[in-house]
């Protein structure tokens, strides 16, 4: 099998109580699907990754704490 990655929609809002913004929050995830899934790759997973980011020397020694942020990752597959 081969692998690839590709980084998903980072920072989608919608208000509450909005379908419409909940439709196209999906409509960019499928979009970005269907674009990728061609030749052959076919989604497998979406994957959160963790990436933490840690204060400069300065920051950290007035407390500034390590920031995680969490990216979404969309893993294709397709066969050798």
């Amino acid at each position: 099998m081969q692998y690839k990655t590709v980084a998903a929609p980072v920072g989608l809002t919608i208000k509450a109580g909005d379908p419409a913004g909940c439709s196209k929050a999906v409509a960019q995830y499928a979009d970005l699907i269907q674009k990728e899934a061609v030749g052959g790759w076919e989604l497998d997973m979406i994957q959160s990754i963790p990436v933490e980011e840690k204060p400069g020397c300065l920051a950290g020694l007035f407390g500034a704490k390590s920031v995680t942020t969490y990216f979404n990752m969309l893993v294709f597959k397709k066969q050798d």
